[in-house]
């Protein structure tokens, strides 16, 4: 095999291993799904997991980086931390676009997929401390500073309870429309279902 097959091979082995960790992180939660179970979904060497990714934590933690629901929505700078908020208009419209399009992501989940990851394992009681502290880390990265930007008054001294309940919203929305234990909420049109999300997000927000 040429090295530029070898590369190919093994970016195609790193993508199979993620899409099934994912597939299985979410089914099961962190502590119900093993190694060998996620190499034999994606049809590759358990080794593998090791070799890219250093093991479960790792894997789980590629995992939450590739959500397609939480992904980047505040800027970040050379170093990769994240840059404060500023309230001024240019950051309050920016706020309100990333939130337009957090709901707008999270509204196709509810048409084409299950939830993701961060949503079930958000609500998951069996997680160990590291996978807790994993997913809290993600959320409050990639979430909470857009739902704190959005809420009026800026800073305000329930803004961080605020923030928490939206996510609520959003992320508990798609878990139980997963799970089908409320047939009216996962019988709903997404679309219809975005609206009211939205209505309760501005209510919880104090978003004008």
């Amino acid at each position: 095999m040429t090295p530029t097959a070898q590369r190919r091979d093994a970016r195609r082995s790193r993508e199979r291993l993620l899409a099934a960790a994912a597939e299985l992180f979410a089914e099961r939660g962190y502590a119900g799904t093993s190694l060998r179970a996620v190499a034999e979904r994606a049809g590759v060497d358990a080794a593998l997991v090791a070799r890219y990714y250093g093991g479960k934590d790792g894997l789980y933690r590629a995992v939450l980086a590739a959500d397609p629901v939480v992904s980047p929505v505040v800027e970040e700078d050379d170093e990769g931390d994240v840059v404060d908020v500023v309230d001024d208009d240019e950051t309050r419209r920016r706020a309100a676009d990333e939130l337009a399009g957090l709901l707008a992501r999270t509204v196709d989940r509810w048409e084409n997929s299950p939830a993701t990851t961060v949503s079930q394992n958000v609500f998951r009681c069996d997680l160990d401390d590291a996978a807790r502290a994993a997913t809290a880390e993600r959320v409050g990265e990639r979430v909470l500073p857009l739902l704190r930007a959005a809420a009026e008054p800026p800073g305000g001294p329930d803004s961080e309870l605020r923030a928490e309940l939206a996510t609520v919203i959003l992320l508990g929305i798609t878990v139980a429309r997963t799970a089908g234990t409320l047939p009216a909420l996962a019988a709903a049109d997404p679309e219809e279902l975005g609206v009211y999300a939205r209505a309760l997000l501005d209510a919880v927000l104090g978003c004008r």
